[in-house]
């Protein structure tokens, strides 16, 4: 076809893999599906070739020094590819996100949630549930004064509290106010000789205003400290003592007690006082704002874990969990199914003091929680941690996000983004691809769907085999064009001459060996009892969210890989029976394969072992005393430098 580099994304001489030097057109601003049979090219043209150029242009732009932090990409085998927009992947590979990830994290919502908490939040002391007030500095000086006499005090300016970087300046500004000494990660230490601080990790810094005994004659000189503090550190002061222990070597210890008090939130009737509420108050990824006992994850260590008995699952400190927006915390907001929560905070009554510091937040969230909503993830909730989705679900909440930041003149990659989803739940995906497409992006999917495929502006079909039979373009053009090319298999499908086979039908008597389980009660099963026969092809069907991943990977592959291993722990079923008849449990989920770069097929099945061994085991081999590893490409002997 015709075509000008500003109206297409010119693919030409493609041969990466199985690809036979494959030209293409890909229309800029549509809409394309990349189809064929399994192994026919679909991932080599669409991720391999056009995808990995895109990463390499811009890799390229980037400075020689940001480039040494990333790993280089290699050119694909292609001759060229002309009108490359900036490209984005989104596919099914988990990445390597972090134990603490969540869905809320994942599409950013929680990062504006915790701006919304901390802008119009309303604190709470989290002991009484009594409104915490600022704090007069006459309060904090009789607080201090009621401490017990003769104890060793140290009164402290905080000035960082858990933030990344060297924070040289805060040093500096210590040493011009006066001070000779300073608390740096719970360790005091001379300013003529601080330590050099790891930029990348989370300090806790703390002028040493002074130090003196709890006296009734040392009133004015812990005032005078008190006020010091305070005025160094923006509001905040903290005495740290030791109650008096018989012999004083006159040293100061980092042992004792330590209480911080502020001139913005303090609770009167408890004595407990708050740093200034920010955004990382909230964060259960920062030591500021995670819960202390376990550290963010929401769980403890235990012996399939338990959840953590000071946040009850919440991540964040008690002090962050007693403030609320509307009479909710934000772990009560992230626990709410995404349809309820956009269904609350559009609905929210608020006061016109405060409408003009929410809205515009608002306006960020609503439309990113109705963008999960329409790819079918409604049942979701915020808090839902990343690790536990499948590779579908992950893939649509990416989706959604990617439409949520609004980029234009984006190329989107993405694989097969309807498995996992019920037919009704297409129709969603198929609008979604769509509104990502009409903000003037190009949208290239490889896809099986026929739904998704019929929807397509250009259909590209791959084939007309697999492997060595692939590689070529056997159909392209709108989808009712392709269908009327014979050679296209896919054609042969969309019209109807070829369908899927129907499995025949095959009796279960009643005396056919049943895996029974009942009672079965988790996330939303509701003492669900089921038969599966054994020896049979079973499919477990529903929409998305119905518990279908819950009946099957999270309880019958626990159930019986539990009884097959004589395993006791928490269940939450209440029987099982006919394992007697099952010898081996095999879990094929959406996991990578591979446990390295390195891994390939033969490696994982094991083969390359007995490869290496008979190897190993030739005349020449013996004679330079070569053992198996020399033939391992994951050691130093053996692979390539």
């Amino acid at each position: 076809m015709a075509a000008s580099s500003s109206a297409f994304i010119e693919i030409r001489g493609a041969r990466t893999h199985n690809l036979k030097r494959i030209d293409l057109d890909i229309p800029r601003g549509k809409l394309t599906v990349v189809t064929g049979v399994s192994g026919s090219g679909k991932s080599s043209l669409a991720f391999d070739t056009l995808f990995a150029e895109g990463q390499r242009q811009y890799l390229q732009s980037l400075s020689s020094y940001t480039r040494q932090f990333v790993d280089q990409m290699e050119r694909p085998a292609v001759d060229s590819i002309r009108g490359l927009q900036p490209s984005l992947c989104i596919d099914q590979h988990q990445g390597v996100s972090s134990p603490r990830s969540t869905v809320g994290t994942i599409t950013e919502i929680y990062d504006y949630l915790r701006l919304l908490m901390a802008r119009a939040g309303i604190p709470a002391c989290h002991q009484c549930g009594q409104p915490i007030d600022r704090q007069a500095p006459d309060t904090i000086l009789a607080s201090i004064l009621r401490l017990p006499a003769g104890s060793r005090l140290t009164i402290l300016a905080p000035m960082v509290l858990s933030r990344k970087g060297s924070h040289a300046d805060v040093f500096e500004r210590l040493t011009k106010a006066g001070l000779v000494r300073a608390l740096v990660d719970e360790e005091f230490v001379e300013l003529e000789s601080v330590p050099v601080l790891s930029p990348r990790r989370e300090h806790s810094i703390s002028g040493v205003v002074d130090r003196m005994v709890i006296r009734a004659d040392n009133k004015d000189r812990i005032e005078q400290a008190v006020t010091t503090a305070l005025s160094l550190s923006d509001g905040l002061v903290a005495a740290h003592w030791q109650e008096p222990s018989g012999a004083d070597s006159g040293e100061t210890h980092t042992g004792g007690s330590e209480r911080l008090y502020s001139t913005r939130y303090a609770c009167v009737a408890c004595g407990i006082s708050l740093p200034e509420i920010e955004p990382r108050t909230f964060s259960f990824n920062s030591a500021y704002g995670a819960c202390p006992r376990c550290e963010g994850f929401g769980y403890v260590e235990a012996s399939s874990r338990s959840v953590c008995p000071t946040c009850h699952g919440a991540r964040l400190r008690p002090e962050s969990l007693a403030i609320r927006f509307q009479g909710r915390s934000i772990a009560d907001i992230v626990g709410m199914p995404l349809d309820q929560c956009s269904q609350w905070l559009t609905q929210l009554d608020l006061e016109e003091s405060t409408r003009p510091i929410v809205e515009p937040i608002l306006k960020e969230i609503i439309p990113r929680l109705e963008y999960l909503q329409q790819v079918g993830l409604s049942y979701l909730t915020l808090d839902r941690p990343a690790e536990t989705l499948s590779g579908g679900e992950l893939q649509r909440v990416r989706l959604a996000t990617s439409v949520g930041t609004g980029l234009i003149g984006v190329c989107y990659v993405l694989d097969e983004p309807s498995i996992g989803l019920h037919p009704r739940d297409t129709e969603r995906l198929v609008a979604i691809l769509r509104s990502l497409q009409q903000k003037g992006n190009t949208v290239v999917v490889v896809e099986h769907d026929e739904l998704v495929m019929r929807a397509a502006d250009l259909l590209v079909d791959i084939g007309p085999g697999a492997g060595r039979d692939g590689g070529s373009i056997v159909a392209c053009g709108a989808p009712n064009r392709v269908q009327k090319i014979s050679e296209s298999i896919t054609a042969q499908y969309l019209i109807g001459d070829r369908q899927v086979a129907h499995a025949r039908s095959r009796a279960i008597g009643t005396d056919h060996p049943l895996l029974r389980i009942t009672g079965v009660t988790k996330n939303n099963l509701k003492d669900v009892s089921v038969e599966i026969p054994l020896g049979r092809l079973v499919g477990v069907t529903g929409v998305s969210g119905s518990g279908k991943s819950t009946l099957v990977h999270d309880t019958l592959v626990q159930a019986v890989t539990n009884q097959l291993s004589n395993t006791k722990g928490t269940s939450h079923w209440r029987s099982l029976s006919g394992v007697e008849h099952i010898d081996r449990l095999i879990e094929v989920d959406q996991s990578p394969i591979g446990r390295s770069p390195r891994s390939v097929p033969a490696t994982y099945c094991n083969l390359w072992d007995d490869v290496r061994k008979i190897f190993a085991a030739t005349r020449d081999a013996k004679q330079r005393g070569f053992t198996a590893a020399r033939f391992s490409f994951n050691t130093g002997t053996g692979r390539c430098e």
